[in-house]
């Protein structure tokens, strides 16, 4: 199959070798990790749990690995957190330069390939209980499908760290089920080729598609079957894969409806299994998705892939699909480069029409104030090339008032000029208050009056989406902050006998309780009621519609009152 291409990426293999795993690596990129509540972990050797800030779109305080900082497998990292399928422990550490686990890989795998966590009976290894009780579902679905196999004595080994020739061996068994054959030829490229045992043919298919590099050796590359692989290269490996994956196997959607409805109401959507359920169970109460699943690095380049079933659900009932692109710059270089702006909208070119997306939402924050004008020339760029093909172009903004739109934070994104350019603009009304602040309404209803007021005077009224948050704070006493899901809010308000109430200025759901310790916790969110209320602020202001942020974030009492709109 393919043997030309699979001799090409042969030589650039053996060109491309380097101590991490022989490729270069780009600059990092903003993570965006659910709020805590989320079930399931990555694990008991360091990216354990999903606690954290709800962070995305315009939040000011994201939870990110506070330990990946230049690490050469950054944007990796980072790209599967976006996605899902890492998620961010309480004390923010990755360990990118530990070696892995195979229960670990067996998670991050599962979810990569979404996977539906497997309930039931156990599988039969005499050291199951070693798997934690939250990750059970998800290992016993790699086991299912493949991924992760026991040792003839009946162990399963989870804590046991996994070799280079194990992870390649389980993307070769994936690889061979879209109708690739092995072909241990290629092993004879490396001077340790003659050691791979029977078993790890498989694995030649990860060395000709160029997902795995070979170790430095002398005089030749050497595959180190028996080393363990650090968690930051089955990060990057993991990327590679779903990479090669999406340009080689992807699944497209039908066509995209020509003319998107009059009111939009959509969410951003993760590759997450929370999210995908949501969609099953609710999806008919949008009318339009922003899928997560790209990040731009400052030379341009697109890292990320699409979810096959986010694309089959939307082939099923079809409806306007767009893809998010995020920054992650340390400076805003990208912006005054023109070869890294056109390797991005080539690069976007090939991502919208391979999977038929409608169109990119633009998510690049942090932008400094005096690349605003740059910021605006690149989104001009965009819009001739993406509305001479028809795709749609929206863009993220940090809300503003017309007192304000001087503040550091918003001052990049001139309103006026870039309304013109683009066919939505969204507005990100939350964290008003944010982790690091004073407690008080997430996304106040007075303040987003002020925002609307301001921004439909420069920009046309159907042109404007409000964005809302699916999510709140819980603000501790002792300086902590919780962020938790909207459903979470609620929860943690019953479980403490606390009784919510609606401010009557903010509109948003409110509550006090001081827990055992003596913390005293104020809580704000977004509430039904307040949904309701911000719809109808909508449909009075003659908005384009609304958008949450996310699809994962578990908000029940919401889709009966967007089913309604």
């Amino acid at each position: 199959m393919r043997m030309r291409t699979r001799l090409l990426s042969l030589l650039l293999i053996l060109m491309l070798l380097s101590p991490a795993l022989g490729g270069a690596a780009a600059a990092g990129s903003t993570p965006a990790t659910p709020p805590s509540g989320a079930t399931g972990t990555t694990g008991t050797t360091g990216a354990a749990g999903a606690t954290g800030a709800a962070s995305g779109a315009g939040s000011a305080q994201q939870q990110r690995f506070t330990d990946i900082t230049g690490n050469w497998a950054q944007p990796f990292i980072i790209e599967l957190q976006r996605s899902g399928v890492l998620t961010v422990p309480a004390d923010g550490l990755f360990h990118p330069n530990q070696p892995v686990t195979r229960m670990d890989f067996a998670v991050w795998m599962a979810r990569a390939q979404e996977l539906t966590p497997v309930t039931g009976p156990a599988p039969n290894f005499s050291d199951w209980s070693q798997v934690p009780a939250a990750d059970q579902g998800l290992v016993a679905a790699a086991v299912k499908a493949g991924y992760l196999r026991g040792y003839p004595d009946g162990t399963l080994r989870p804590l046991q760290s996994i070799t280079r020739l194990e992870m390649a061996v389980v993307f070769g068994r994936i690889l061979q089920g879209y109708g690739e054959y092995p072909n241990p030829y290629y092993f004879q490229a490396f001077v340790d080729g003659n050691t791979i045992p029977a078993w790890g043919a498989p694995a030649s298919l990860t060395l000709a598609d160029g997902i795995m590099y070979g170790e430095p050796a002398t005089p030749e590359a050497a595959i180190a079957p028996n080393q363990p692989t650090t968690r930051a290269q089955t990060a990057a490996l993991i990327v590679r894969f779903l990479e090669y994956r999406t340009q080689h196997y992807h699944v497209a959607p039908l066509p995209t409806p020509p003319t998107p409805a009059s009111f939009l109401v959509g969410a951003w959507d993760s590759n997450t299994q929370e999210a995908y359920q949501n969609l099953v169970q609710h999806g008919t109460a949008l009318n339009w998705l922003i899928y997560t699943g790209y990040n731009a690095e400052a030379d341009g380049t697109l890292i990320g892939y699409d979810s096959p079933r986010t694309l089959q659900w939307v082939s099923a009932h079809p409806m306007p699909l767009l893809v998010m692109v995020q920054n992650d710059w340390t400076n805003d270089s990208f912006l005054h480069d023109p070869a890294a702006e056109q390797r991005f909208l080539s690069q976007l070119l090939t991502v919208l029409e391979r999977s038929n997306y409608a169109g990119v939402n633009i998510d690049f924050e942090g932008i400094a104030a005096a690349d605003g004008p740059a910021f605006t020339a690149f989104i001009a760029m965009l819009s001739s090339a993406l509305h001479a093909q028809n795709f749609l172009l929206t863009v993220d903004t940090p809300s503003e008032t017309a007192a304000d739109n001087q503040a550091s934070w918003a001052a990049a994104y001139n309103y006026a000029a870039l309304g013109p350019l683009v066919d939505k603009l969204i507005l990100m009304a939350y964290d008003y208050h944010h982790p690091g602040g004073a407690p008080g309404p997430v996304g106040p209803l007075n303040w987003i009056q002020q925002v609307l007021a301001y921004t439909t005077s420069v920009v046309p009224a159907n042109k404007v989406i409000l964005g809302l948050p699916a999510y709140g704070y819980l603000w501790g006493s002792n300086g902590q902050t919780q962020a938790l899901w909207e459903v979470g809010m609620e929860n943690q308000a019953n479980a403490n006998h606390a009784v919510i109430t609606q401010d009557p200025t903010a509109q948003e759901g409110t509550f006090s309780y001081t827990d055992s310790s003596g913390v005293t916790w104020v809580g704000w969110f977004l509430d039904p009621q307040g949904l309701q209320q911000r719809l109808a602020l909508a449909h009075q202001d003659n908005l384009g519609g609304v958008i949450f942020w996310r699809l994962d974030y578990n908000a029940p009492d919401w889709w009966p009152v967007l089913a309604g709109h």
